[in-house]
């Protein structure tokens, strides 16, 4: 979420990211390919590796043995993106993906929160 009444932006996570480090399919303007999946919550994720994405698109995700996700995308840099599910997953199957699918990895730079001050928080990371 990006807080743009400053003149530098806050950005603030709804909620904390875990790392995942998949590779995904997803669907967009009518082109099938593979993501990578960089952390993820119940309301949404961070992806990488899809070129040409803007805010305000809708876009398919394709995740190990569920129906395809619906997302919109929030944010877009280079060709990583930040997408909000339109219907979050349901906090069972949430928990289901984590214990299959999730890393454990230290944070990158590309996942501290950066304060308008300059300070950084690398223990929250940005989706």
């Amino acid at each position: 979420m990006v807080n743009n009444t400053e003149a530098n932006p806050e950005y603030l996570p709804r909620a904390e990211r875990l790392s995942f480090d998949m590779l995904a399919r997803y669907r967009f303007a009518g082109r099938r390919a593979t993501v990578l999946l960089r952390n993820m919550t119940q309301g949404g994720a961070r992806v990488e590796g899809i070129e040409g994405l803007r805010a305000g698109e809708i876009i398919t995700l394709m995740l190990p043995d569920l129906a395809p996700k619906d997302a919109d995308v929030v944010w877009v840099s280079g060709s990583g993106a930040g997408l909000e599910f339109e219907r979050p997953l349901h906090p069972d199957v949430f928990e289901r993906m984590v214990l299959q699918h999730a890393m454990t990895r230290a944070r990158s730079e590309a996942d501290r929160v950066v304060h308008s001050d300059g300070r950084d928080d690398p223990s929250v990371a940005v989706a």
